[in-house]
Order: C-alpha cells, then structure tokens, then sequence
C-alpha cells in the first residue's frame, strides 16, 4: 500500500471514532436528561449549543488532519462511527450514565430538601419570637389560654 492511502485510511479511521466520539457526547447529554427533568425551551437550546459545539468541532478536525480540504470519505467516517457507536455501546452507555448520575442529583434534592425544611423551621421560630416579644412589652388587659378569656387582669397604677 502506499503511503498516501495508508494516510487516508488512518483519516478515516479517525473519523469514525470522532464520530463515535460525538455520538456517546450526545448520549451523555441524554442521560442527564434523564435524571434532570427539563422543558422543552431547556432542550432546545442545549441541542443548538451541542450542534454548534459539534461543528466547530469537526470543523477543526477537518482542518487539522487535512489541512482543511473537506473529502466526503470523512463524513462518511463520521457517519459510520456514529452507526456503529449507536448499534454496540450506545444504549448500554446512556443506561450506565444515568445510573451514575441519579446518585449526585439524588443528593442534592435531599440536600435541598433540607435546606428548604430547615429555612421553614427557622421562618416559623422567628415569626413565633417575634410575635411573643411584641406582646410582652404591652399590657393586654386580659390574659389568654388557648383562645378563650380566662380572667381579667388587674392593672397595677
């Protein structure tokens, strides 16, 4: 074989695991939404950014192995990895993810949770404080158990 078509099979090779590449990146990106719920205006702006990500990526790529001369062998490269990615390893990859990060985010709802108990406590505590202190200064006139009068309170000149 000759050196250039040596040259050129190691391209596409290459392309095909930048294809693979890019594909388990998006299946990532599937396995966090997963586990994080999101809107459809979240998803659609993550999937711009990944598909602008991705093209300046490939762009580079392009540039860099071949000096920017753009042959169709690598997209077809790109293409085949992304088949044969998404055929062998691309489910078992997004289930493993998912697991993986239900964990973390697992963590931080309950973390959360408690933050949001503990601030409700602690709003309750003071409300309760500051009620007690501002009728502590003044003079009612009667005193109260559960609701009901009780007796009348005499005032001290």
């Amino acid at each position: 074989m000759s050196s250039y078509i040596h040259n050129e099979m190691i391209l596409f090779l290459q392309s095909a695991a930048l294809g693979a590449l890019l594909l388990l990146c998006y299946d990532l990106l599937a396995a966090v939404r997963n586990v994080i719920p999101h809107n459809p205006a979240a998803m659609a702006l993550e999937d711009i950014i990944y598909w602008l990500g991705t093209g300046l990526f490939v762009f580079v790529r392009v540039y860099q192995t071949n000096q920017g001369i753009l042959r169709s062998f690598l997209f077809l490269g790109v293409i085949l990895g992304v088949i044969l990615c998404h055929a062998t390893i691309g489910p078992l990859f997004v289930k493993i993810w998912t697991k993986i990060l239900t964990f973390p985010v697992l963590i931080v709802k309950i973390s959360i949770k408690r933050l949001i108990f503990l601030g409700r406590r602690c709003k309750i505590f003071v409300y309760k404080s500051a009620n007690h202190w501002k009728g502590c200064g003044k003079d009612r006139g009667l005193r109260t158990k559960r609701g009901k009068q009780v007796e009348k309170v005499e005032k001290e000149a």
